[in-house]
């Protein structure tokens, strides 16, 4: 329920009983339809205004921060806070604030770029653009997923070796305690409509054997339906396997929802090859549709080398979105993974870190 707070601010009171209605939202926006705006270059304003608190803005598109190897000094003792850059739909930017080079994220924009959760002092809040009003999450909740209709948040509350898991509801703001089990060692993937949670355990076992597919458990929100679907790691590149084994580059989201991963050929495929001539092994995105157990499709991406190269950086409805370089330029590239067609949305500072929104 909603209590009043300070000016322009609402906080939340836990509702333990579940209900299915939520309030009326702004129109659905799609996030391809959010990119469209983008000015040709995307340029850091020399002094960007203040997100402000008493007006609103429109939906966002994304954000970024520029990640300038040359800000990484000993004399600046530790790592830097640099400025985080919020861009509309319409190609305005703001700045929202200093975030940390490296680590996670601390400021996420909803999968229709209507609300920003920002973690300050320890807590989290989530500000609609579209309007003024700014609300705070009870403090020892962590924001763990947007849902894929932007409609809710998957939060955690993490208890000694277990996490627990709540639903808050937007723009109602209402907390539901969920029945999930506790996912140790699990990446949250997608959290489908605010009902389903899709994860995904990376453990490859004795001496890190590769696996020849990702399998992705589903589980209702409630606890008690779950399905699976898998996504073949061997299919598109021969013998290959999920880049990163460790930690692999893995991201869900889109409409509708997908799970993409990064593959590329074993070590031993490589080393295989004659005394001078190996070259960087080829890498492909593989996709399933959550929904159906479907392939999405597959994504040939140009290798890092020769100032060159291509990087997953998120998903917008139907489209894989990358990071191109070249010599000269950095790009942010669209991609439908029906033909592989590329189209640029906008050229990028050098060393951007963009942040799409859902991700």
């Amino acid at each position: 329920m909603l209590i009043g707070g300070a000016a322009g601010v609402t906080l939340w009171r836990t509702n333990p009983t579940r209900s299915p209605a939520s309030a009326e939202v702004a129109a659905p926006v799609s996030a391809q339809g959010l990119l469209t705006g983008l000015p040709s270059r995307l340029v850091p304003p020399p002094a960007p205004t203040a997100l402000p608190t008493d007006q609103a803005v429109g939906r966002a598109a994304l954000l970024y921060q520029i990640n300038d190897p040359e800000t990484f000094t000993i004399a600046a003792g530790g790592l830097p806070r640099l400025p985080i850059y919020l861009v509309t739909a319409s190609g305005d930017q703001f700045g929202v604030g200093l975030t940390s080079a490296t680590g996670e994220p601390t400021q996420l924009l909803s999968p229709d770029g209507r609300w920003l959760a920002q973690r300050r002092d320890r807590q989290w809040w989530i500000r609609d653009l579209t309007a003024t009003t700014e609300q705070a999450v009870p403090p020892g909740y962590d924001v763990r997923q947007w849902s894929s209709d932007g409609q809710a948040l998957l939060l955690g509350q993490t208890t000694g070796a277990s996490e627990t898991y709540t639903t808050l509801t937007l723009p109602i703001g209402e907390l539901h305690p969920l029945a999930l089990p506790a996912m140790p060692a699990r990446q949250m993937l997608a959290f489908l409509d605010g009902r389903e949670v899709a994860t995904a355990e990376f453990y490859l076992g004795p001496n890190h054997q590769p696996r020849r597919q990702l399998t992705i458990a589903i589980q209702d929100a409630d606890g008690r339906n779950a399905r699976s679907v898998s996504i073949p790691t061997t299919q598109q590149v021969g013998s290959g396997d999920i880049r990163n084994a460790l930690v692999p580059l893995v991201r869900g989201g889109g409409d509708p929802p997908t799970v993409w991963a990064l593959v590329v050929a074993q070590e031993e495929a490589l080393t295989s090859q004659p005394a001078g001539t190996r070259t960087e092994p080829p890498m492909t995105l593989v996709g399933v549709d959550l929904r159906s157990g479907k392939p999405a499709g597959h994504i040939n991406l140009v290798a890092p080398g020769n100032g060159e190269g291509e990087e997953f950086i998120g998903l917008a409805g139907t489209e894989v979105l990358l990071q191109r370089w070249t010599a000269g330029t950095v790009e942010l590239v669209a991609v439908d993974p029906a033909t592989g067609q590329r189209r640029t949305l906008t050229s990028l500072p050098d060393y951007a870190r963009i942040n799409l929104p859902g991700n």
